[in-house]
């Protein structure tokens, strides 16, 4: 079922296209990864399918039937009452069929045995038995401690909650009410590990459609069936997951840039003819191919999509070679122990990540080690040499009044503004950017920014809480090898996976209110979480034959096969770039039923064609 859709959407602000004729189409299961870099337009393209601004031109197609439900990445909750009055209030409908039945039964009270009002409450409740109304209140608690809301917190009244808990309450109410199609604008910013796992699993088992924004690149891999590209106020289509469309994404900008460099060579060849015939015998047939070359479309040099790493935290001093020590650390909060017999070490040049659940403790250790707060109990020492560079993730440390130039000048007073510039280049500023008011920057620019401010001062310990925050794809990326090529030690606070994945050489989990440690990545720290779990589960089921269910083997693999498979890629490919054309020639066009045809069958030759090359990984790797 289609649940929407729209082409030839177009968009502007002062002047600025944001949106250029994009289309699409979004139908019960798709789960959909609206992806792009800062600015790109994705959250208006969320806010004008959910009905909360108008697009310049275009049309889009929102059947009555479907109901539809959008969370703002900002979330202003005025009305009070507490979490879990908030939360079940997305179930407005079964609240408003409970109320016709206590109505009922008060009527009832008055004229017994009234034939019509029997009727009447038991076509009630048998309608709101069919639409889970006795389940009303476990479906709000089991979804409020999913998103990470322990049973205690339920009866908070909302007016007292942080911004990230109404954020996070925000989300809850959503997915308890299960519109027909979620628009979410990044759910995953106040999620910790639990809760993004959580997401994740519901959104699997979601029947209605979804679009997402998020830079989460573990959660787009398991949750997205389709990714939505927005760049250059154009929307790319991928039919896959997220490593499909990072390889899909790949084949596309060698096809496109064999596509203008061979319109490049074409243009030059016929500028050349008539540039030497314009006035000679062959006149007409210059003055031909000149008409011709005005009335050609140019074919747009493609964007690789690649990151280009600038960020720069340059040479760190050399510290003593233990960093920081720690040994039976205690701390309370309001006469209660939540970090108790704390103990680990962090060596000079060490990358360690440190992650657990929402309100674990994880930004009271980094103040700790900060010198920002003390222990009750036990000792914290420093190493010789040790300068430490703290990210606060609020970025609290930050003028907004002032301007990166400012910035960088009142830490370095003693640098001349071309000093200050070239340190700026490093983190992405340049030009008039350095003299823009930070009150007029994006999240992911005062993290930059915040960054900037800690590394002029060539600390050699980076004590990080939630560096990612507000950054998209290409800027994590950019941070990732930052990271990997600084020599210093670092300490950081994370809830992105693949972010801890990519940096850390040690993991610091936070359970049951102590530290335990983990000599590897996240991965490892999962692998290793896995196989405790293994050990208290019974004995796995061996196969009705006894033999392993797979086994790794090489295969030779006949070389006619290979080939009449990338064969069948090919002509799949391009199938898929004639179907393109033809859907590009509909923008604009309201023929609904025609669009949504070739949509169809465009995202079934991109199954088809995500399967073959699956296959074809398969025979090469020597898998059954």
């Amino acid at each position: 079922m289609i649940l929407t859709g729209f082409s030839g959407i177009n968009k502007s602000y002062s002047a600025r296209p944001v949106l250029k004729n994009v289309a699409g189409v979004v139908k019960n299961g798709d789960r959909i990864a609206l992806l792009g870099a800062n600015g790109t337009g994705k959250t208006t393209l969320l806010e004008i399918l959910a009905g909360r601004i108008n697009s310049d031109s275009g049309n889009i197609e929102k059947p009555n039937a479907v109901k539809r439900q959008y969370l703002p990445q900002e979330i202003k909750i005025d009305n009070g009452g507490t979490l879990f009055e908030y939360a079940m209030s997305g179930l407005s409908e079964l609240i408003n069929l409970r109320a016709a039945i206590e109505h009922a039964h008060d009527k009832l009270m008055l004229t017994k045995d009234d034939p019509g009002l029997l009727s009447e409450l038991g076509g009630l409740q048998e309608k709101f038995e069919a639409a889970g109304g006795y389940e009303m209140e476990t479906r709000t608690g089991l979804i409020l401690t999913g998103v990470g809301f322990k049973p205690e917190e339920f009866h908070m009244e909302m007016n007292s909650l942080s911004g990230g808990q109404r954020n996070r309450a925000a989300l809850a109410r959503i997915l308890i009410s299960a519109p027909d199609l979620l628009l979410l604008d990044e759910p995953t910013n106040h999620l910790d590990i639990s809760g993004l796992e959580f997401l994740e699993e519901y959104l699997k088992s979601y029947e209605g459609g979804v679009i997402f924004v998020s830079h989460d690149r573990t959660f787009i891999q398991n949750t997205a069936t389709l990714i939505w590209e927005l760049s250059a106020g154009k929307l790319d289509i991928y039919q896959g997951s997220y490593d499909f469309y990072l390889g899909e994404r790949e084949r596309r900008f060698i096809a496109g840039l064999k596509e203008y460099e061979a319109q490049r060579e074409f243009i030059k060849k016929t500028e050349d003819f008539i540039s030497r015939n314009i006035a000679g015998q062959k006149t007409k047939q210059a003055q031909s191919r000149r008409r011709m070359l005005a009335r050609l479309e140019r074919v747009d040099k493609p964007s690789s999509g690649k990151t280009i790493s600038r960020l720069d935290f340059g040479k760190a001093g050399r510290s003593t070679r233990t960093v920081v020590k720690c040994e039976n650390l205690n701390f309370s909060y309001n006469d209660m122990t939540f970090l108790r017999d704390i103990e680990f070490e962090i060596e000079r040049g060490e990358k360690v990540g440190l992650f657990g659940p929402n309100g674990s403790g994880k930004t009271t250790i980094l103040k700790l080690i900060t010198g920002r707060i003390s222990p009750d109990k036990g000792s914290l020492e420093i190493g010789g040499k040790t300068s430490i560079g703290y990210y606060d993730q609020l970025a609290e440390d930050l003028d907004y009044a002032s301007n990166p130039l400012e910035t960088i000048r009142n830490a370095k007073p003693e640098w001349i503004e071309s000093q200050i510039r070239g340190f700026l280049g490093r983190f992405l500023f340049s030009g008039e950017d350095v003299l823009r008011p930070i009150k007029s920057f994006s999240g992911g620019e005062r993290s930059r920014l915040a960054i900037a401010k800690i590394i002029v001062n060539e600390p050699n310990f980076l004590v990080l809480d939630e560096p990612t925050n507000h950054l998209d794809i290409r800027s994590r990326e950019a941070l990732e090898n930052a990271l990997a090529n600084y020599g210093g030690a670092v300490f950081c606070v994370s809830h992105d996976r693949y972010f801890l994945d990519s940096f850390a050489e040690k993991i610091f989990a936070i359970e049951n209110g102590t530290v335990k440690i983990y000599y590897g990545n996240y991965s490892y720290y999962r692998e290793r979480k896995e196989k405790e779990a293994d050990r208290v589960k019974p004995e796995k089921i061996k196969s009705v034959s006894g033999k392993p269910a797979r086994t790794e083997r090489a295969r030779r693999v006949n070389p006619q096969i290979l080939n009449k498979i990338e064969n069948k890629i090919a002509a799949l490919e391009d199938k898929i770039i004639g179907l393109e054309n033809e859907i590009a020639g509909l923008e604009g066009s309201s023929d609904w039923q025609k669009l949504a045809a070739m949509l169809e069958m465009r995202d079934e030759y991109y199954r088809d064609l995500e399967s073959l090359h699956q296959k074809l990984d398969d025979l090469k790797n020597g898998d059954s």
